[in-house]
């Protein structure tokens, strides 16, 4: 997979790896635990709750909710979480300064109006908290 922008930025791409001990190291001061917002977050999922963080996920439909399932029964965590299956498209489901590691993955087909999410993210994470934004592999949103 090429990353021309970390490429031109002379940096590393952020995999997996990364992420999961930046998120790890995010939560050590006790902010709570790890909301994530979004779909095709499943795999990241499982491995935050393998290594031994709290995670909360809130998903747009049961179809992504059932593949949390999966992800987590074939890392052999059975019941470590229960999705919550909403409306996110508008406003997300947390009080203002209610999160202090929201990762959210920003898809054209759940989030229509990226900006809006973005402003509802800062809106919903603590001060100093930490926001992670991932692109999805499709298509990008129409131009205007």
């Amino acid at each position: 997979m090429s990353h021309p922008i970390a490429a031109e930025a002379g940096r590393d791409p952020l995999d997996e790896v990364a992420l999961g001990g930046l998120l790890a190291g995010a939560v050590a001061g006790g902010d709570g635990p790890i909301r994530l917002v979004g779909t095709h977050l499943h795999d990241l999922t499982a491995q935050l709750v393998v290594d031994g963080l709290t995670v909360e996920a809130v998903v747009p439909r049961r179809r992504w909710a059932r593949a949390l399932r999966r992800a987590l029964r074939r890392a052999g965590q059975r019941s470590a979480l229960t999705p919550v299956v909403g409306d996110i498209a508008i406003d997300l489901p947390y009080p203002d300064g209610g999160a202090g590691v929201l990762v959210c993955r920003l898809d054209p087909q759940t989030f229509p109006f990226p900006r809006h999410t973005v402003r509802e993210l800062g809106r919903a994470v603590i001060p100093g908290g930490l926001v992670v934004l991932l692109t999805g592999g499709r298509a990008p949103w129409p131009a205007g």
